[in-house]
């Protein structure tokens, strides 16, 4: 099953969201397992390219496309990992259910929030469908 999953551009100039496509083995039946699969495969993909600089691959160049779009972002860059630490995937799907239990994270499916059950909400998912992983950012400040 293909979701096309809402990732933020950083950078100061126009900050935009693109879906990236991300296919699944099955198809998650609630939050709980959207969001361990997804961090699952994240860590795979971090390992690879962890790997990969381990063994001395050169990064490809940029075409001329890349380099624009990047420069737009407001940073060029190779991709480069500059931590040799390998992560722990257990530990890793263990903060991020935490993170959405304790509402620090919230879950969108085409734009409708999946609401917080301790066993995870059970979800509708389709093919193709939107999933946004939206990071609360806390503010401090006095109370007047």
């Amino acid at each position: 099953m293909v979701l096309n999953i809402q990732v933020k551009q950083m950078g100061k100039k126009g900050r935009h969201i693109k879906p990236l496509a991300m296919e699944y083995a099955k198809r998650p039946e609630n939050a709980r397992q959207l969001i361990e699969e997804t961090v699952r495969m994240m860590v795979a993909d971090y390992k690879c390219r962890l790997r990969e600089r381990r063994e001395g691959r050169i990064p490809e160049a940029l075409s001329e496309e890349n380099m624009q779009t990047m420069a737009e972002v407001g940073k060029i860059a190779f991709g480069d990992i500059y931590n040799d630490k390998e992560p722990d995937e257990e530990k890793a799907v263990q903060t991020a259910w935490q993170a959405y239990a304790d509402g620090i994270v919230r879950v969108f499916v085409n734009g409708t929030e999946a609401e917080y059950n301790e066993n995870g909400i059970a979800l509708a998912l389709k093919e193709g469908d939107e999933i946004s992983f939206v990071r609360l950012a806390m503010l401090a400040g006095r109370m007047f």
